[in-house]
């Protein structure tokens, strides 16, 4: 569901709450502490008004007591009347003491205390006069002086202002009494306000609670909901998935991911990922180990790794990864893919392919050979029409097997093991080449070849048969589309710095449709106004492939003037020589280069053969050795089968390509394990890709016993077909005897009772490999015996594996070695000495 991003939650309204409720808070607690203030102080006004009132009450009640006594005491001259007014003397006066203090305070009282109190004087001195007068002269003065009513009045006043003093402080007191009610009910009604403000601000706050807790139920829920979507997914979906944190242990893994590893999914989370599989080794954390650089995974896909089930079998899978970033970091999923299945279709189409690759190639061998044989062959003296018909069926059979190695390279294509044997090429040649293996097609076709192409070597570092494959597959569309009477170019230029090389080939065809362009490039992609033509689809296809993985690219466009052109550029090699090219002042001596890898077999193998007087020079890869090679002239190649960068076989082959017999001697070397002092060799003297071109085995042969004192050399030739066998033996006729065998063990017994001067071996025999029988190739003299090797197919790298598995195993039959570099030395020696003297 879209919708918009969650907004953050602002700031400046929480500050400014968080600044003024507390201000606020503060304010209200200060005003009614003033309140409460005034309030209490009304309220003490009241008490010290009652008080006062009080203390007036008791003084009139104090006086009237004093009069009594006093009366008493003149009446009946009893003396207690005279010291209870003694008492309630000392009481008034404490009393007016303590009613001055009260009115202290109150100066609008203060008049009015004032006159109470002097008629409350007033009135004790009255009554103090009366007793004196009963003490100093008689009772009936005394009696008299209190019958003239002046006490009377003294009191009367005394009562009346004591009246007025008691109402005012009644008024007073009603005020304060009044202001304290009225700040009684604003308290109260603050109170109240207060009371309610909290009650609506804590229903606020417990709604807004309730929204909060129920926006985070709504929260929790959809989040609960999303995971149990997500976790129905994961357990719905059928590849393994596995969730790693940024530590490298596995948070969570669904139910077929369980299922595949025997888990349980509580039984891996919080365990390293290292528990299943071993698929980021090293140190460092995980995340670097995977590869996984600026958010970013160096290689999303990895394929044909293995998984560990919980009872330790090991699982063939491909594994994708994805980034998932959260919180806490990137977090890798990991989807597994069970490829045992795909694994298990895989072999069986390469045993489809393997079949077809061998069942229909091995006939074909048979029928390109014996017609080869046959349009060779100058005794025949066959008749034009026959001739036209054996070129037809060699023709038609060379097609088949071009479909055939199309498929198988698709294939390899697909598998990713079209491999590209690099050496320096010179494009030019190659062009030559092509141009010479497809006159003959163009003329047939009705156009005229033309060659647009420098007589100049340009070099460069390329497979020379899978480029003369794409020139091939060019020209072959290009005649397709060529009208009868128009020209087929080939054409070669360089870039303006030199840098690049771009091969051409242009038609004056009819063009492509348009609605062909976008899926030329396409396997099984036919225009529709070439449908009759005879192909597969697959040529451009696989053109594309070998000029990508040569660097280069390869394109398409129209000539001005109608017709197409189709065109790839190449790096090109600045500066090399000639892969072919000699120095010209070389010496006479042998010269030896020893392609080693391991330092002390290198310098071992460089002392023994310094100690027969060749000059030697030792390097360590095969990059170095074809690089030596183009620059400097060697009589022999030393080569050593454990190479670090590349397959010794696959060299040896390329070196073949390129160097025939005839300019360069390869010797092939391997240690058994622990024993550098005793090398295994073989004296390769070529390597023929089926089907066989009996030229070239001619020449091999010759070039290995020409000068040799050997007139008919004796051939072992091991192969399961038996047509290849007796093709090869007709190839040979007069030449060579031949001692045929089909399997290993009738080549044993051969080698058993005679020793021959040259073995032809089949790489792929329908029980083995041929090359099984290399460590028994060897003369009474301890010396390897040469070898030439044919193979229909690419020697990969698990029979590479079986090969080094062959040349260690026997440690009874070692050549000697310089011996055997004696020998191939002599031979050249004496076959370039022949050739100067011819």
């Amino acid at each position: 569901m879209n919708g918009a991003p969650p907004r953050p939650p602002r700031g400046l309204p929480f500050l400014l709450l968080a600044l003024f409720v507390p201000l606020g808070l503060a304010a209200l607690l200060f005003w009614l502490g003033g309140e409460y203030g005034r309030w209490n102080g009304l309220r003490e006004e009241a008490d010290r008004s009652f008080e006062r009132r009080v203390l007036l009450s008791d003084i009139l009640s104090q006086m009237r007591a004093a009069e009594s006594s006093q009366r008493g005491y003149v009446i009946t001259n009893d003396p207690e009347f005279r010291t209870r007014y003694g008492e309630w003397h000392g009481q008034i006066e404490q009393a007016f003491a303590r009613a001055n203090r009260l009115y202290r305070d109150v100066p609008a009282q203060h008049g009015g205390f004032t006159s109470l109190r002097r008629i409350a004087q007033a009135k004790v001195a009255e009554m103090d006069e009366v007793l004196r007068l009963y003490a100093t002269r008689s009772p009936d003065v005394a009696r008299k002086r209190v019958a003239d009513g002046e006490g009377k009045r003294l009191m009367a006043r005394l009562q009346h202002q004591l009246d007025m003093v008691i109402s005012q402080e009644q008024q007073i007191g009603d005020t304060r009494v009044t202001a304290y009610r009225s700040r009684t009910e604003t308290m109260q009604r603050v109170m109240w306000i207060l009371v309610a403000a909290s009650s609506l601000s804590l229903a606020l706050a417990l709604l807004g609670l309730w929204r909060q807790r129920l926006a985070q139920y709504h929260v929790e829920l959809r989040g609960y909901e999303a995971a149990q979507r997500n976790e129905t997914i994961l357990d719905s979906t059928i590849d393994p998935i596995i969730i790693v944190n940024p530590s490298g242990t596995i948070e969570t893994i669904n139910q077929a991911a369980s299922r595949m590893l025997g888990y349980e999914p509580a039984d891996l989370t919080r365990r390293d990922f290292d528990v299943i599989s071993d698929i980021a080794p090293g140190v460092g954390s995980f995340l670097d180990r995977i590869g996984l650089i600026d958010g970013e995974l160096k290689m999303p896909y990895w394929t044909d790794r293995q998984v560990r089930h919980r009872s330790g079998r090991l699982l063939p899978v491909d594994i994708a990864l994805g980034v998932m970033p959260l919180p806490d970091g990137d977090h890798i999923v990991m989807s597994l893919r069970d490829i045992v299945q795909r694994k298990r279709i895989e072999r069986l189409k390469d045993d489809l392919i393997s079949t077809v690759s061998h069942e229909l190639r091995t006939p074909l061998t048979s029928i390109v050979g014996a017609l080869a044989l046959l349009r060779l062959d100058t005794g025949n003296h066959l008749q034009e029409e026959q001739a036209g018909l054996v070129a037809i069926a060699e023709n038609n059979a060379q097609r088949l097997i071009r479909l055939i190695n199309d498929m198988l390279d698709i294939d390899r294509i697909d598998s990713g093991k079209l491999r590209m044997t690099l050496a320096p090429t010179d494009l030019h040649h190659v062009l030559m080449r092509a141009c010479d293996d497809n006159g003959g097609l163009v003329h047939a076709a009705g156009a005229t070849l033309h060659r647009a192409v420098a007589d100049e070597p340009v070099m460069i570092q390329a497979d020379e048969e899978r480029l003369l494959q794409v020139v091939t597959n060019l020209l072959s569309n290009a005649v397709k589309a060529a009208p009868e009477g128009s020209k087929v170019t080939v054409g070669l230029r360089r870039s303006a710095d030199g840098r690049r090389a771009t091969v051409y080939v242009d038609d004056q065809g009819p063009g492509i449709p348009e609605e062909f362009k976008a899926r030329i490039f396409g396997r099984f992609e036919r225009a529709a106004n070439d449908e009759a033509a005879p192909g597969t689809g697959l040529g451009l296809a696989i053109a594309r492939e070998i000029v990508s993985q040569h660097g280069g690219e390869l394109w398409f466009e129209d000539v001005a003037g109608g017709g197409t052109r189709f065109a790839f550029s190449l790096p090109v090699m600045l500066p090399l020589s000639m892969p072919g090219g000699r120095p010209s002042d070389r010496t006479d001596s042998a010269s030896i280069l020893i392609c080693e890898s391991n330092p002390a077999i290198a310098r071992q193998l460089q002392s023994q053969l310094s100690e027969e007087g060749y000059a030697c020079r030792v390097v360590a890869s095969a990059r170095a050795a074809r690089e030596a090679i183009a620059a400097n002239g060697y009589n022999l190649l030393l080569l050593d089968m454990a190479l670090d960068d590349a397959d010794a076989f696959h060299f040896a082959r390329e070196v073949r390509r390129i160097e025939g017999p005839q300019e360069l001697s390869i010797l092939m070397v391997s240690a058994p394990a622990g024993d550098a002092a005793a090398p295994l060799s073989l004296d390769l003297v070529d390597w023929i890709d089926k089907p066989i071109d009996p030229s070239r085995l001619k020449t091999a042969i010759a070039a290995s016993f020409r000068h040799s004192g050997i007139d008919r050399p004796t051939v072992l030739h091991l192969d399961d077909d038996q047509d290849t066998l007796e093709i090869t033996a007709s190839a040979l006729k007069g030449i060579a005897y031949i001692l045929k065998a089909t399997t290993l063990a009738e080549a044993r017994a051969l080698l058993r009772v005679e020793t021959p001067h040259l073995a032809i071996l089949d790489v792929h025999l329908e029980k083995g490999l041929g090359l099984d029988l290399l460590p028994d190739l060897v003369d009474g003299q301890g010396l390897a015996i040469p070898t030439i090797i044919y193979s229909a197919h690419d020697i990969d790298v698990e029979i590479a594996g079986q090969i080094d598995a062959i040349l260690v195993k026997s440690r009874t039959s070692l050549p000697d070695l310089k011996a055997t570099v004696r020998r191939v030395v002599a031979t050249r020696h004496a076959r370039e000495g022949g050739e100067e003297t011819a």
